[in-house]
């Protein structure tokens, strides 16, 4: 019997290599190297022991390119008498995929290859150069020397819970940039609105007329009265009126820090910040469409969501229905890993050991070998569990009692959740827990939508109340 020696997704991926080939037999398989690009890519065809049966040749990135692609493989399989073909296609951007999925469809044998993994190759053959042709060389000897996987990739549900949870990402982020640019506009309008020092009882104290700068009171007055002469004009009186007639709920303490600074602000007079002013509103709106965009997203999000196998964790207190969603899609299919470890390495989570010569083996920092969107979403969840869930916040706290930093604190959390998200997805069970004050309708109710609570309920909890009946 053998035995694989290891015990991660590479390992079984190898195993599974080495497997098709002894069935196969090495001089039954066509080698298929391709270079995905966005309008011309390129293939080389060889054999599995390096001969090369047809010099790279280019095709078009359609349907009509893969038909054609298909008429050389076959004619070459044919004419040597080889029974299966198999495709290395090294993922670019993600001009591979389409490429992927026909050539599954084909019933072609395909090994994905990671950029870094061909660069490898190229370093093995001594040569600094990066062409076309020399990256289909090395991507038939990283064939050749069983890397890469033959995962199939993300569809379904999954696959659009992932694009929308990036997008997401990619939204927010352009919403932090928004939001730095405004204050950056308002250091010129009206500096003192975001706050200042004072000295207060021999002690240097920061005093902020608002404590959350983008709330709706700051906005509509950075919209419509930027100026600390605007905040001078309407005075007391005017405040609380525009407090009343526009509903922004201004404390007296607010009106009267705002009418401080604004008389001693150090800001240039009104005309000559009109560009400033100008900017400050069109930032404005941008941080309006931003917001409605994320809100939009964040719905449709959680309406997906809650129908998948991976809503389970959202019973689990600090799992919110965003990096519950983004958790669960950067999973993606489960049933190709046999352990949780699998998808830490996945993301890069796993720490590096070092061992030798009998001695005790020393733990680094983590290996950031894996996706990085994964490893990204494993870290917010640590962070959240920390904050949010009591029991992981003992575990944080006796972790940080060890001696941990902060964020290995919170990666060993994410890493815990990938664990319990394993299990938890695959048996279909909800979290279980001691904690006296759980309840899981108040637990989802705050989280999901009242009709999202209902259908919640009846795939995933009337369910389980079956499996244990």
């Amino acid at each position: 019997m053998a035995y694989s020696l290891f015990n991660h997704i590479q390992g079984k991926n190898g195993s599974r290599w080495a497997e098709f080939v002894r069935e196969t037999g090495t001089e039954n398989l066509l080698m298929v190297a391709i270079d995905a690009a966005k309008f011309t890519q390129k293939a080389l065809i060889g054999t599995f022991y390096g001969d090369i049966l047809v010099k790279p040749f280019e095709f078009d990135a359609s349907m009509t390119g893969f038909e054609y692609l298909k008429k050389v493989i076959q004619l070459e399989k044919e004419k040597y008498k080889l029974k299966e073909v198999v495709v290395g296609i090294e993922t670019t951007g993600h001009y591979y995929e389409d490429l992927v999925r026909r050539c599954h469809s084909s019933g072609y044998h395909v090994r994905t290859l990671n950029a870094a993994t061909t660069a490898q190759e190229r370093q093995a053959l001594l040569n600094w150069s990066k062409t076309d042709n020399l990256d289909l060389m090395a991507i038939l000897q990283s064939m050749i020397h069983g890397r890469g996987t033959s995962n199939e990739l993300s569809s379904g549900a999954v696959l659009t819970l992932q694009k929308l949870t990036r997008a997401r990402r990619e939204l927010v982020g352009e919403r932090t940039t928004t939001q730095n640019l405004i204050l950056m506009h308002m250091d010129h309008i009206f500096r003192e609105f975001q706050g200042k020092s004072v000295w207060e009882n021999g002690k240097r104290k920061h005093v902020q007329p608002f404590s959350k700068l983008f709330g709706k009171a700051p906005l509509y007055l950075m919209r419509h009265y930027p100026h600390p002469t605007d905040i001078l004009t309407l005075g007391e009186k005017g405040l609380r009126e525009l407090s009343i007639r526009e509903n922004l709920k201004l404390r007296d303490s607010t009106i009267q820090i705002l009418i401080e600074f604004a008389r001693n602000s150090i800001s240039q007079p009104k005309e000559f910040v009109d560009g400033d002013i100008f900017l400050l509103s069109q930032k404005l709106d941008r941080l309006e469409l931003l917001k409605n965009q994320i809100n939009v997203l964040e719905h449709k999000i959680e309406d997906l969501f809650v129908e998948t196998e991976g809503a389970v964790i959202l019973s689990v207190p600090g799992i919110g229905v965003v990096t519950g969603a983004e958790l669960y899609a950067e999973m993606g299919d489960i049933s190709d890993f046999e352990h949780a470890g699998q998808l830490i390495k996945m993301a890069g989570t796993n720490p590096i050991v070092k061992q030798s010569g009998g001695k005790k083996p020393s733990y680094f920092c983590i290996s950031k070998q894996g996706r990085r969107t994964f490893r990204n979403i494993t870290y917010q969840v640590g962070k959240s569990l920390a904050v949010n869930n009591p029991e992981m916040k003992l575990r944080y706290l006796a972790l940080k009692d060890r001696g941990k930093h902060t964020r290995q604190a919170y990666v060993a959390l994410g890493n815990r959740m990938i664990r319990l998200a394993f299990s938890m997805i695959r048996n279909h069970s909800l979290y279980r827990t001691n904690q006296e004050n759980y309840v899981l309708v108040s637990e989802i109710s705050k989280k999901l939508r009242a009709p999202n609570v209902k259908r919640f309920y009846e795939l995933h909890v009337s369910s389980n109340l079956c499996l244990s009946a």
